[in-house]
């Protein structure tokens, strides 16, 4: 099976990492850094006390590389719509894009430029930090969830499988939303306020204030959830809770933009939910605070001093 990631970041790194054992594996990206670093170095994944290196063909053009059964997209949410065309034209007829990004709109784009049938969402907890070019930290993580993709049911079956033998179990759902609302909620509590305190995400539980405001967005988050009839299959305090301590020593991604001064996600975590919230009816003010806050932040202006409309 020949399988393309795209993107150079931290979970691609990962899952192109362990997934090139077990299938035809090359990636592409735009990070001229990351992709020579791991064409000439290989994926080097910090595990323990190990550093294991995984040989792994790195491009920075589509048009230079072959097609492939399966495109796995693990882009920023803001890069999605390029992707999606970079997907085109590399994917079989019958091959399959698989999206694991954070936030929302994802699937719906990428459904918009390959067709709906082709497009497979999913849901992963698997986690890693980017040390620097084609360098990563493990941090652990459990299933992946992918929804059910009737049309090209076999293409599917050979992806879980590799999946399972490079040790990233997958498990098919016919109720995909409930995960991807609550990764959101999770998402929605530790991302903004780690990027905006510069702190690990352990470091949110060290103080009642920081873990009150992180839970308050979480909940807020499954609040408009159920608005929107959406059904979250766990308690969102105990799981943001949970991440965080699992992650602790974990920069969040959006840290990680943050500090290398990256376009960050907030758009599709924060900021979407402060957009669903108001237009439902549902109080949202933690999470339009923290939208404006990283707005703020990025823009290099004070908070009071910027246009922070929502």
């Amino acid at each position: 099976m020949r399988i393309a990631i795209i993107g150079t970041g931290a979970l691609a790194c990962l899952f192109g990492a362990r997934l090139s054992r077990y299938a035809d594996v090359f990636m592409l990206g735009s990070w001229i850094r990351g992709i020579d670093s791991i064409n000439d170095m290989g994926i080097r994944i910090d595990d323990a006390c190990n550093v294991e290196k995984y040989p792994v063909q790195a491009y920075l053009k589509s048009a230079t590389i072959p097609n492939a059964d399966c495109v796995l997209i693990l882009v920023k949410s803001w890069q999605t719509i390029a992707a999606g065309s970079a997907a085109l034209e590399i994917i079989d007829d019958e091959g399959l894009v698989i999206t694991l990004q954070n936030g929302l709109g994802n699937f719906e784009q990428l459904s918009r430029c390959l067709g709906v049938e082709r497009v497979v969402a999913g849901v992963t907890t698997q986690g890693a930090e980017l040390l620097g070019p084609g360098h990563i930290r493990y941090a652990g993580g459990g299933n992946t969830y992918l929804g059910k993709n009737t049309y090209k049911e076999i293409q599917l079956e050979n992806l879980i499988k590799a999946f399972n033998m490079a040790g990233f179990p997958i498990v098919v759902t016919d109720d995909l939303q409930g995960l991807v609302w609550g990764k959101l909620a999770v998402s929605s509590g530790i991302n903004a306020i780690t990027a905006l305190l510069h702190v690990r995400n352990g470091e949110l539980l060290s103080n009642p204030e920081s873990e009150q405001l992180m839970i308050a967005a979480a909940h807020e988050t499954a609040n408009v959830a159920v608005a929107k009839g959406i059904k979250i299959p766990y308690d969102v305090t105990e799981e943001v809770r949970d991440v965080a301590s699992l992650t602790a020593e974990n920069r969040s991604s959006m840290l990680q933009d943050v500090l290398r001064g990256s376009p960050t996600e907030i758009e599709f975590i924060n900021c979407a939910v402060a957009k669903i919230g108001k237009s439902l009816g549902i109080p949202v003010p933690v999470n339009e605070k923290l939208c404006k806050l990283v707005r703020s932040s990025l823009r290099g202006k004070p908070y009071e001093y910027i246009d922070l409309s929502i």
